[in-house]
């Protein structure tokens, strides 16, 4: 399992031209997708590509390229658009709605091909079903990495969704802070889907590469809202077993709905919940679970 990543910034044409030259449909491509309230309303600046099993994570710098990144052309016509369109590059992204819906609306780029990993987990689930989980929750719940190398890369997230009403991503030299959070949004994906996969069930497994299309469809229509409350459902209700909460399940419930209420305070419905920022989506496993609050207990002193 990989804790590290080298790192590219592409920023000129050349640069970019080099790395789609390496790129064929025998790599599984890891994607993730940083902007300014990322969708169709805000801004698309970076876009993380892991090209596994490599260790080098490239960071397109959509801020300095513009259409340059994806009308790019090698002498075969391959382009950054066509490869992400392309359906024979198999490509793995956690919660494609907004980062879909960006690059549709702002540059034409219509996903293909994607597998989405909150889905993946949601499906390869055996109990409940009914709420998606965010990947904080799950480097957590599913990854073994121990306490330091857990806590350094929610302190790195927590860190940046502080600075998000900044436009963090847009500021140029991306500070090093800055250049590990896009990182960390996919060093732990090819674990992640590891795991996912030897869980799953093959019925489940269809269903949730066929809900990933669907997704990235869905995304692409005027009518999708990237700040919907219904974003925290998964798509196949309680997976068909009934779910009867005990007393003490719902005093809990009851106390994740306090904690979130705090949560807003502290961070406010701007960029700093994934909810809003696209970058994960929620983490619900019940209404009002907040997925960070693993990493705010140094927070809660002031109340």
């Amino acid at each position: 399992m990989a804790t590290c990543l080298e790192s590219t910034l592409i920023g000129t044409v050349s640069e970019l031209r080099k790395f789609l030259s390496i790129l064929s449909n025998s790599s599984a491509l890891y994607l993730d997708i940083e902007g300014w309230n990322l969708s169709r309303h805000g801004t698309v600046s970076i876009i993380t590509i892991l090209a596994h099993p490599s260790n080098q994570a490239q960071l397109i710098d959509v801020s300095a390229l513009g259409d340059l990144a994806f009308s790019t052309a090698l002498e075969d016509g391959k382009t950054l658009q066509s490869i992400l369109e392309d359906r024979s590059f198999c490509k793995y992204i956690w919660d494609v709605r907004n980062d879909a819906n960006a690059l549709w609306f702002h540059y034409g780029v219509s996903l293909g091909g994607i597998t989405d990993l909150q889905l993946l987990e949601n499906a390869s689930r055996s109990d409940d079903k009914t709420y998606v989980r965010g990947l904080d929750k799950c480097v957590q719940n599913d990854l073994k990495l121990g306490f330091m190398k857990t806590n350094r890369w929610l302190r790195t997230k927590q860190d940046i969704k502080k600075l998000m009403c900044t436009d963090i991503f847009s500021i140029r030299p991306l500070e090093p802070k800055t250049i590990e959070y896009c990182q960390n949004d996919i060093i732990h994906l090819p674990a992640l889907r590891e795991i996912y996969i030897a869980r799953i069930k093959p019925e489940w497994l269809n269903k949730a590469k066929e809900e990933s299309e669907h997704r990235a469809t869905q995304a692409r229509s005027p009518e999708y809202d990237p700040q919907s409350e219904g974003k925290k459902l998964g798509p196949w209700g309680s997976g068909g077993k009934e779910r009867i909460l005990t007393i003490d399940q719902l005093c809990e419930m009851m106390e994740e709905e306090r904690e979130e209420a705090i949560a807003r305070d502290l961070f406010g419905y701007d960029d700093d919940l994934e909810f809003l920022d696209g970058d994960n989506g929620w983490d619900q496993e019940g209404p009002g679970d907040y997925e960070d609050w693993g990493a705010l207990h140094s927070d809660w002193d002031k109340y």
